[in-house]
This record gives structure tokens, C-alpha cells and sequence, in this order.
């Protein structure tokens, strides 16, 4: 039987744990505008002037919402098509500007836009405005080249960003290179289904499962063999027309100038 003192000491101890419960999550709802600051990166200049050795163009993108994204439009002597890449998060296109050899030598064109608050690209960020913004980028380009000469392409962040893409849209294929997001999944998702059924604290949950399924055109992932990444977990969610691949050895650093990598895309890009 439980006694008057062991009942009210049970009791104080369920009600420090609610509080505590509830604590946590107000701070962390309270600071859930703060995650942006996950996604910002290095800015540059407006006059800043760009020095590559391939012939490019650079563009400003005016998005919804008042945004306006820097881009890089690369240029192969003889294109067959384009492809539309989006980078990870750190950095900006001085830097990001390097992988377009990767793409030229298989004779495409490449454009490669600089998220909002990195380098010259400006605007609020949220994840409506990542998704709003690549179909805007998207949109640009197919004014410029049919659908079937369209390869959406994305690294790490990016891969999240082409994933929706590909499920809105109808490119001729589209390449995951590792995709994750910068807060990890992990940590936002565990906490989403500790506080269920509260509004989540998450202001940047990427369903990337659900993009690779809505996709009607091929999605092809590259993807490190950590099983436990998120790329590896989207192999579930593939269908027929999709293609999976573990990159043995490469890591989430290394994977998108592996040398598996590249015979991968060498393979893809060139064909018909």
C-alpha cells in the first residue's frame, strides 16, 4: 500500500518532470526562429567579381517572397543539356563555382545558385522560401532548355532541395549526391515525436522520402555505405525506374569528388 509521504513524493517528482517537459519545449519553440542561423554563409560583396577559367554568366534570380539569388550559368562549347545543381551549405559560389568542370567535361551546361545569405543572394530564409526559390531557378532554366535536357543535381543540403525539386517537376533525371540537412534529421525528427501532438519546434524538416516517391522521373542516389545515413535510409522509398548506390569507402566530405562518383555521373551524363 502506498503511503501519504510516498504518494506525495511521486507526485512532486511527475510534476517536476512535466515542468521540465514543458520548459523544454517552450525554449525550444521560442528559439525555433533562431535555426536559421544553421543555413546562413559567408556573404560577398555585390561588386564582387567572380574568376573562373570556363566561360560563365552570372545572373540575379528575383524570387517570391523578396528574394534575389546570385547564380553561375557555365557554358559547354557544344550542350546537350543543363545541369541545374545545388550546392551544400557552407560556402558560395567563389568557391562552389570549381565543380562545374565536373558537369562541362560530359558537355552540359551548369547552373549553380547561391542559397539566400550566402554570398551575393538576399532574403529571409525559411524552407518554404528553399523550395520557393528552386522552382523559380528551375523555371528560369526551362525557358532556356526543353525538360528532357534538364538534370536536376543536388549535394548534401542541396540533394534535399533537388529531391523536391524532382517530385514537382518532370526533368529528364535527377542525382542525389548524399543529401542531409544541416540540422540532421535525426535530432529534429526525435524531437518532433517527443512533443507530439505540439506544434513542432522544427522550422526545417526536409520530407526528402516522400520527394523521392512523389518523383515521375528517375531519381539516381549516391549515396556513402553508412547505413545509418540519410541517404541510405531513402533506398526504401526508390521505385523501379530509380537507382541506388552505396559509394564504398567515400564519407560525406569526400563523396562528391570520389572517383566512384564520378564514373557514376561519367556514366549517367553520357548517354543518349
Amino acid at each position: 500500500m502506498v503511503t501519504k509521504k510516498r504518494w506525495f513524493k511521486r507526485a512532486w517528482i511527475g510534476l517536476t518532470i512535466l515542468l521540465l517537459y514543458i520548459g523544454i519545449y517552450l525554449f525550444l519553440y521560442v528559439g525555433k526562429d533562431e535555426q536559421i542561423n544553421r543555413y546562413r554563409s559567408t556573404p560577398l560583396p555585390d561588386a564582387f567579381r567572380y574568376t573562373f577559367s570556363q566561360h560563365f554568366e552570372e545572373l540575379t534570380i528575383q524570387t517570391p517572397k523578396a528574394g534575389s539569388l546570385n547564380a553561375l550559368l557555365f557554358k559547354a562549347p557544344q550542350a546537350k543539356g543543363v545541369v541545374c545543381f545545388w550546392k551544400g551549405n557552407g560556402g558560395n559560389l567563389a568557391n562552389w563555382g570549381a565543380i562545374a568542370p565536373t558537369f562541362l567535361q560530359f558537355n552540359y551546361d551548369v547552373l549553380i545558385s547561391d542559397y539566400r545569405q550566402h554570398g551575393k543572394s538576399k532574403g529571409a530564409i525559411s524552407l518554404t522560401n528553399f523550395y520557393s526559390d528552386a522552382q523559380t531557378v528551375y523555371d528560369s532554366l526551362a525557358h532556356r532548355y526543353p525538360p528532357d535536357e534538364i538534370v536536376i543535381c543536388g549535394y548534401s543540403l542541396g540533394g534535399r532541395v533537388a529531391a523536391h525539386l524532382a517530385a514537382s517537376n518532370r526533368p529528364k533525371f535527377t542525382i542525389l549526391i548524399d543529401p542531409a540537412s544541416a540540422g540532421g534529421d535525426f535530432s529534429d525528427r526525435f524531437t518532433d515525436l517527443v512533443y507530439f501532438p505540439l506544434p513542432s519546434v522544427n522550422g526545417f524538416t526536409f520530407h526528402t522520402e516522400e520527394d523521392v516517391q512523389k518523383a515521375s522521373r528517375p531519381v539516381v542516389i549516391i549515396s556513402t555505405d553508412n547505413v545509418h545515413s540519410t541517404a541510405y535510409k531513402l533506398q526504401p522509398y526508390t521505385h523501379t525506374k530509380d537507382q541506388f548506390v552505396a559509394v564504398a569507402g567515400a564519407t560525406h566530405e569526400t563523396i562528391l569528388t570520389y572517383p566512384q562518383t564520378k564514373q557514376i555521373l561519367e556514366r549517367l551524363l553520357m548517354k543518349p
